[in-house]
């Protein structure tokens, strides 16, 4: 053996005492670094065996050595540990081994036993939750796992980076829940407080400071919502706490919009449509998100602790009372106006063709989503932006009262109307139908064409090449509509809602990238209105009349002008291009008329404000990519410190990505003057969400040890296609080896 290695004859008696496994092959090839005269060394030899009592290829960091230690002290991991530790112990190394552990961990134990890896498993833990946060001693019943030495820290998080990085993540993460039965969560929040700012949170923490702050849901949503940004940071959090946490955020966030909305009573009905379209929409938006999300909870893995039917009863009638109030003050307006559109300055539904498609020079395609409220389609020009080619903006439109399928159709359609008891007529034709709208269209455009979204799905790419050579193409999509449309399905709506931006999003890039549409015209036909809460009997209207023409859960037609109690009787002619004499009746908000056999709770045909103003999102394709892109900030500028090697890096995408500013590749890293003393990260700053909680990232550096006696180091942060320019440069200190206050 020492011949084959060309060994030294001082270093026999090393040979001798470990020949026991260096006479097998498999251990060989693994300590083959170390079996050099060079390298013989005993300390050398022992990490490199242990590597290959594990079953590694290679000889391993004594860090990921005390890592899988740690792992096998978890259910299942007996056998190995048993196997191991025998030969260990076989060899009279055990000792040696257990300071290795202490070395890396910073606390002794005297056997490679269970119970002393586990031991070392809560030190983990506890180090790992509490570094950089004050001791209580008289408190703290982890007090005595506390690693104070800051250079032991150090190597614990070395550790902690290596196994991120490694094999053994899934095990050692595994071993580390099971510890949390024995690191209660409940027990550091209970005494170092709601607000205390811990290093990491493990589940159990987490629900325990959501139980403390749930009552500022409602009360003080902004500081609840801050709370949550800080724990969300967090890389590791399990998807059933994530989920909850931030379905808690967007009920929250239903709360602050309310609560912004200044007053109810504005003067004048461009007043109101201008709230909404700019602010108001975002209620209804944050409470569809947190409808979804409360949907898809798995209550099996939530405490019972967490009020959650409170909290959601709570959501429910502040966004009823909301919706209530505000169309209830918005039709007093308009019937001060005596719903007389022409009185009023914004742009109306069946002045869509004459003034977007009539005078148009260039290709057109119009996507008509029925039932695309305008809420959601900001949802989808947000997805829209993160296309870097792409320019789309939005406006809006005042629909058509009642706010029904064939009306708002045939207002998108050109020619002169007539209701005709509501087998509607442009220019003769009927407006039912795609070949009719196929054929109005051609009236006044021959190179133009209807189509149902649904049919062009089963087309191939050079058939729907052949479509879009027209000149004008309407496209009909309807999911939502008919979804929410049908009783058995409308609690499924805001799903459907989801469907259609994801669909939307994708139709519209394909329409330019691949069918060399060059603008794109995205509208509805009408909105709707959405409660969760069944809305019981009681809670419905009697219709006000028995002898109308047509009668919906929203809205009844009449010959005669009604005087209604509850509610408004407006000249079908005063917000439609039709010049019939007919009459809609409408509750005074959003009250439901009782009807059997439909859905109240999906809504639409009335004249809210949900229900009336609908998007117009114009899409338009560039020849070259928009250069501005968004920018980082860092959170926590000026106070950065390196602690434990370790610096944790907040950073917050300035704005979001926009029609005019898009998404931007950074890449992050510690330098000394112009050496890079960290691993370098990167992170694409792609978020589409105005919020700024949506637009935060975390990472962390981790400093290398020859630079870890140095005072002040660099943070860099670049543009990945500009690694010369920092955009962002700032002094960090580095607190490695000053000692903790304790």
């Amino acid at each position: 053996f020492m011949e084959q290695y060309s060994l030294q004859r001082h270093q026999k008696s090393l040979v001798a005492k470990y020949m026991k496994e260096l006479k097998f092959v498999s251990v060989q090839e693994v300590c083959k670094p170390v079996l050099s005269a060079g390298n013989f060394q005993e300390s050398s030899l022992q990490r490199a065996l242990v590597s290959a009592f594990f079953k590694f290829k290679q000889i391993e960091s004594w860090s990921l050595l005390t890592a899988k230690f740690i792992s096998l002290a978890n259910a299942g991991g007996e056998k190995e540990l048993v196997r191991v530790v025998k030969k260990i112990r076989d060899l009279d190394f055990e000792e040696e081994v257990c300071q290795q552990l202490r070395n890396v961990v910073g606390l002794a134990i005297p056997a490679l036993k269970p119970e002393a890896l586990r031991y070392l498993a809560r030190a983990v833990l506890y180090n790992q939750l509490t570094q950089g946060m004050e001791l209580d001693k008289a408190k703290d019943p982890y007090a005595e796992l506390k690693i104070k030495d800051s250079r032991q820290l150090t190597q614990l998080n070395q550790m902690l980076h290596e196994v991120t990085r490694s094999s053994l993540q899934g095990s050692f993460k595994t071993i580390l829940e099971s510890i949390t039965n024995e690191i209660k969560g409940e027990s550091l929040v209970a005494v170092y407080g709601e607000e205390a700012e811990f290093a990491e949170y493990t589940s159990d923490m987490i629900w325990a400071v959501l139980f403390r702050v749930q009552p500022h849901i409602s009360g003080s949503p902004l500081r609840f919502i801050k709370r949550m940004e800080q724990i969300s940071l967090q890389a590791d959090i399990k998807e059933s706490v994530r989920l909850c946490m931030y379905y808690l955020v967007q009920v929250a966030k239903v709360h602050l919009h309310i609560a912004k909305n200044s007053s109810y009573i504005l003067n004048r009905p461009e007043e109101y449509v201008q709230e909404y379209t700019e602010r108001g929409f975002k209620v209804d938006s944050t409470y569809r998100k947190a409808i979804s999300l409360y949907k898809s909870l798995d209550y099996s893995e939530l405490p019972e602790r967490l009020a959650l039917e409170d909290i959601h009863s709570a959501l429910n009638e502040a966004y009823e009372k909301h919706t209530d109030q505000l169309n209830r003050e918005w039709l007093k307006c308009l019937n001060h106006f005596s719903f007389d559109y022409k009185q009023i300055n914004i742009p109306k539904q069946y002045e869509f063709y004459q003034t977007e498609i009539a005078k148009a020079d260039q290709k057109v395609v119009v996507i008509i989503s029925d039932a695309f409220r305008y809420e959601a389609a900001q949802e989808l020009l947000s997805e829209m932006h993160g296309d870097t080619k792409n320019t789309a903006e939005m406006r809006f439109m005042l629909a058509s009262i009642p706010s029904k399928t064939n009306i708002g159709m045939s207002q998108l359609l050109p020619g002169n109307k007539s209701f005709n008891s509501g087998e509607i007529l442009a220019d003769g034709i009927l407006t039912s139908g795609t070949e009719n709208r196929a054929a109005i269209l051609k009236q006044n455009n021959k190179d133009s064409l209807a189509i149902q979204y649904s049919d062009l799905e089963g087309l191939s790419l050079s058939e729907k090449r052949e479509v879009f050579k027209n000149q004008l193409v309407y496209v009909y999509h309807d999911v939502i509509d008919s979804t929410g449309d049908k009783r058995a399905s409308e609690r499924r709506a805001f799903t459907a809602v989801d469907d259609t931006v994801k669909e939307l999003k994708r139709f519209v890039k394909t329409l330019h990238a691949s069918m060399n549409v060059a603008r794109v015209l995205v509208t509805a036909d009408h909105g709707f209105l959405y409660n969760d809460r069944e809305i019981e009997d009681k809670d419905k209207e009697n219709a006000p009349l028995k002898d109308g023409l047509q009668f919906h859960n929203r809205y009844i037609l009449s010959a005669e002008k009604q005087e209604l109690e509850l509610g408004y009787s407006i000249p079908l002619r005063s917000t439609t291009s039709f010049s019939d004499d007919l009459w809609v009746n409408i509750p005074f908000s959003v009250n439901r008329y009782k009807r059997q056999g439909v859905g109240h709770q999906f809504v639409h045909g009335g004249g809210s404000l949900q229900e009336l103003v609908v998007p117009l999102i114009e899409s338009s394709r560039q020849r070259v990519e928009v250069t501005k892109k968004v920018m980082p900030m860092l959170i926590n500028r000026g106070g950065l410190k390196v602690v434990s090697n370790i610096l944790k890096v907040n950073i917050l995408q300035d704005t979001e990505v926009s029609r005019l500013e898009k998404e931007r590749l950074i890449k992050i890293a510690l330098f000394k003057d112009t050496e890079q003393v960290s691993n370098e990260e990167s992170l694409l700053l792609n978020a589409t969400s105005e919020a700024p909680s949506d637009r935060m990232y975390r990472t962390e550096l981790i400093l290398i040890g020859a630079a870890a006696n140095e005072s002040f180091l660099k943070l860099k942060i670049f543009d990945a296609e500009d690694m010369l320019n920092p955009l962002i440069e700032e002094r960090v200190q580095n607190s490695t080896l000053i000692q903790p206050d304790f």
